[in-house]
């Protein structure tokens, strides 16, 4: 597979087999509980919202109760809406005290061991949450890609095929409007969004989002807060507690329903780098994953459930008109979800644009060596590594390999040896850069012998190779060790091309001094130009012509095989 294909793409081609598919169905399967934590379980709260705005009514309280209020008022010389919500906030911590004694002692005004265990079980769950959405950050558009394949697979799978010039366009001729035509239709795609879908969409996007919310909560300190001593259970004043509470009541007093298939779309995101890894179990991966989320939801449904965290809140901030914070998050799931299709589309239509290149460049090699294909190396040591490795080098060397035993020792090498042996230069130095290029010409052939045999099962290279499969597992060092091989045939293989480019192009601008140039020129002709090679002279100097023009193309093709090989 191209190492250029995006993150996205090679996590679909990991899913596409037949044990990755066994394993999203396992997920499904056992994660249906993660609905639950939405059920109507929770206790009514000791004041509602109708009751609070019913209640701050102080006309409405009995006379006795307001002839007080308003002497506490005089004596306070405090407004009597302050005195009022004072003597409202004792009554719900009355009213707390009287419910929920487990959790908040009201007449020492602190948390109790309950209430710890809780807020130490709801820190577990966030650190859970907190390593899925590491992999969301990284790219939420792959995300919502990755949801749309469980909520509208049918939008999905069109989509998947619009965006891959490799699977829609038919033949490899490309004309201008082809890329427009292609967005156009990618567009259409997205108006198969249902309303359905797209409200499956949204709930996703606000349930990752309040995932975030819930993250962001510093519940890590508000356990800190709590005196831990050996000797007495812990606790905690309310009011050391009392911003950490209002934060906690405004994201759990709107917790929103964590879909399935947003667990499994973390789960795949989170796990890619290992669905290829053979050392890795992922069945068992996948059932500790399970585990863990069902523990994780369980733990925010029973703190919601034994928890009044909105009257916690008003209490604690001594506020009875307290009201949480309004979350919001996930409306701009849409525009994301185009944008990430779009840019896959950019991404895989440049690796076809450069494979039309590379076909066609392929086609010219052809053409030129007169052959139906070029060889394969013969040894090729970096494969079944559990290591993906790739020799990105090995278009232009297999061309080069191929043009040094079939058109260099017939064709060229005898006009090139009988142009020094025979030819009468105006310059010294240009004799010498001649000599030079043609005697690294001449080494070629033996340099790349020698790079094959280095990587067979005997050679250096080769056999490093078979060390490392045989005795080595999966590990940062094993990985170094096999990319440090490969770096070193990269790095071989590209002084052979090199040199040889070095010496092409130095002989091609001393072909064209032979032909065209004059004794003024850098690259002068040969005194003998006319005359070389006798009676042959004319047909010789045609001949030279060709090996020039053979290795100008020669050079071009190698410089654009590098362009190609340079984007992979």
């Amino acid at each position: 597979m191209n190492p250029q294909v995006s993150t996205f793409d090679k996590l679909v081609d990991s899913l596409s087999t037949e044990e990755a598919q066994a394993m999203l169905a396992h997920i499904a399967e056992n994660m249906k509980m993660s609905e639950d934590i939405q059920t109507d379980s929770k206790k009514e709260p000791l004041l509602s919202d109708t009751q609070i705005k019913k209640s701050i009514r102080i006309n409405d309280e009995p006379f006795f109760i307001r002839l007080w209020l308003r002497i506490k008022s005089f004596f306070k010389s405090l407004p009597i809406e302050t005195v009022y919500e004072e003597e409202l906030i004792r009554r719900l911590g009355k009213d707390l005290q009287h419910e929920y004694k487990q959790y908040i002692n009201i007449k020492g005004n602190v948390f109790t061991k309950d209430f710890y265990e809780l807020l130490r079980e709801l820190r577990k769950t966030q650190l859970f949450f907190t390593s899925l959405l590491s992999a969301y950050d990284t790219d939420k558009g792959n995300f919502y890609l990755l949801v749309s394949s469980f909520v509208a697979p049918d939008v999905y799978l069109k989509l998947m095929y619009n965006t891959d010039p490799f699977n829609c366009v038919p033949t490899s001729q490309a004309n201008s409007n082809l890329r427009s035509e292609l967005l156009k239709k990618i567009d259409e795609s997205f108006s198969l969004m249902t309303t359905d879908y797209k409200a499956g969409m949204y709930q996703a996007a606000n349930a990752i989002e309040w995932m975030r919310y819930f993250c962001e909560l510093p519940i890590d300190k508000a356990v800190l807060r709590f005196t831990v001593n050996p000797a007495v259970e812990p606790s905690c004043s309310v009011y050391l507690l009392s911003a950490e509470i209002g934060m906690l009541a405004s994201v759990l007093s709107t917790t929103k329903p964590i879909p399935d298939v947003v667990l499994q779309a973390l789960f795949l995101l989170s796990k890619q780098d290992k669905l290829n890894d053979k050392t890795v179990n992922m069945d068992e991966e996948s059932v500790e994953f399970i585990s863990q989320a069902s523990h994780a939801l369980e733990a925010i449904k029973e703190f919601s459930v034994k928890i009044p965290i909105l009257e916690l809140a008003r209490y604690t901030l001594k506020s009875i008109h307290w009201e949480p914070q309004r979350l919001e998050g996930g409306e701009d799931w849409f525009q994301l979800f185009k944008v990430t299709w779009k840019k896959r589309f950019t991404e895989r239509w440049q690796l076809w644009a450069s494979e039309q290149k590379r076909a066609q460049l392929s086609r010219q090699m052809l053409d030129l060596l007169k052959t139906d294909q070029l060889e394969p190396l013969m040894y090729r040591p970096w494969e079944d590594s559990w290591l993906v490795l790739r020799f990105k080098r090995e278009f232009s060397f297999r061309f080069l390999s191929a043009f040094f035993s079939r058109l260099y020792p017939p064709f060229v090498q005898p006009i090139l040896k009988t142009l020094l042996m025979e030819g009468n230069f105006y310059r010294r130095e240009n004799l010498a850069e001649y000599t030079n290029a043609f005697t690294a010409l001449e080494k070629q052939q033996s340099c790349i012998s020698t790079f094959e045999t280095r990587l067979s099962p005997e050679g250096e290279i080769g056999a490093a190779f078979i060390q490392l499969k045989e005795k080595t597992v999966a590990s940062l060092k094993s990985k170094n060790s096999l990319e440090a091989l490969m770096k070193n045939i990269e790095t071989e293989a590209k002084q052979i091309i090199t040199s040889s480019q070095n010496a092409f192009k130095i002989l091609i601008a001393l072909l064209n001094g032979f032909i065209d140039g004059n004794k003024s020129s850098v690259y002068a002709p040969l005194l003998n130009w006319l005359i070389i090679q006798g009676n042959d002279n004319a047909d010789f100097r045609k001949r030279v012509e060709g090996v020039k023009n053979l290795l100008q193309e020669v050079t071009s093709i190698l410089t654009e095989a590098d362009k190609i090989e340079a984007d992979w």
